[in-house]
């Protein structure tokens, strides 16, 4: 093992051995059998990524044990289900983003059931069969040795679910490409004589619309990212942005949307009401899941203003309290 450090020569021994006791070496098994083994080989000192330490063992990929779970576990009770959305609801009152912040190295969902939805989500190559903290790590450190596009644009684009899942856990795309050993500055390929204004989003969009009329947000993130992502920087959201141009979002043939009628707009404003949630506009995305511009945008249409549909519904606008002085 010439060029290796001692470190690292033992970190190969143990990978080989543990070969050849037939154990499991998937990372997500190595998370739950040998978890400093595993932090050790992800440190930029040694590896850069556990991909990379068992071709250092000469140890290929494709011939590794896989241990894949069909529970997870409660790091509350102990509690071993499929999933743990309704357990954490109903026993501990949590919601899984409250669980997480609480345990931000818990999973929410069994090996077996990640395995299958990351599955509908590869794009040719992935090796793991769960995507994971550590393997984001390993498939940006690949991409970065076959000379592919890094930047956040491309990857935004061409590989959305890679790009969610490295915001998913390290808070944001330039994070993990940090956390990888890679400059970020050196794959950030942005035009920076571009500047970004409300006024540019709104044309652009316009633009976009007249060359090929828009179906759906979606369109907006697949033909220009930037400008979705402006459409968030400036608006709050791609649906206030299309309003905003002139481009109603309840015409769009493709949205996402649930079938909101008179009923179901004056039902959900009483029903946030007697909930005691806040009426005001950019307090409803605390409470609507997405469905927030959405609403907005179709109580305009319907009744005029968001103002007239909660009257409409039957609730007297609050008045804010003065400040004392």
């Amino acid at each position: 093992m010439k060029g290796f450090t001692p470190a690292q020569k033992r970190i190969v021994n143990r990978i080989r051995e543990l070969f050849r006791q037939r154990q499991p070496l998937n990372i997500s098994a190595m998370k739950r059998h040998h978890p400093k083994l595993l932090a050790e080989v992800m440190s930029l000192k040694h590896f850069r990524g556990w991909r990379k330490a068992l071709q250092a063992a000469g140890i290929s990929y494709g011939k590794i044990k896989v241990e894949l779970l069909d529970h997870c576990v409660c790091a509350i009770c102990g509690t071993k289900l499929l999933t743990l959305d309704a357990h954490l609801r109903s026993r501990h009152n949590l919601s899984k983003q409250q669980y997480l912040r609480k345990f931000p190295n818990e999973e929410t969902a069994a090996d077996e059931v990640r395995a299958e939805r990351t599955g509908s989500l590869r794009r040719a190559p992935h090796w793991e069969p769960v995507w994971s903290r550590e393997y984001m790590i390993d498939y940006l450190i690949y991409k970065q040795e076959h000379d592919e596009d890094l930047s956040p644009w491309t990857i935004y684009r061409e590989e959305s679910a890679v790009h969610a899942n490295i915001k998913k856990y390290f808070g944001s795309y330039r994070a993990g490409v940090e956390a990888a050993g890679i400059d970020y500055a050196k794959i950030r390929v942005i035009e920076l004589t571009e500047a970004w204004t409300p006024e540019k989003v709104l044309e652009r969009i316009r633009r976009l619309h007249r060359k090929k009329p828009l179906r759906s947000t979606t369109d907006i993130r697949l033909r220009d990212s930037r400008l979705y992502d402006s459409c968030h920087r400036y608006f709050g959201g791609p649906v206030a942005a299309l309003e905003a141009a002139g481009i109603p979002y309840i015409q769009l043939k493709n949205r996402r949307s649930r079938k909101w009628t008179h009923g179901t707009i004056l039902r959900t404003i009483r029903t946030l009401h007697v909930g005691g949630a806040s009426l005001e506009p950019r307090s409803l995305t605390r409470h609507l899941d997405g469905q927030a511009d959405e609403l907005l945008a179709v109580a305009e249409q319907r009744f005029g203003s968001w103002k007239q549909a909660v009257r409409a519904a039957g609730i007297k606008p609050q008045k804010r309290k003065q400040r004392s002085t």
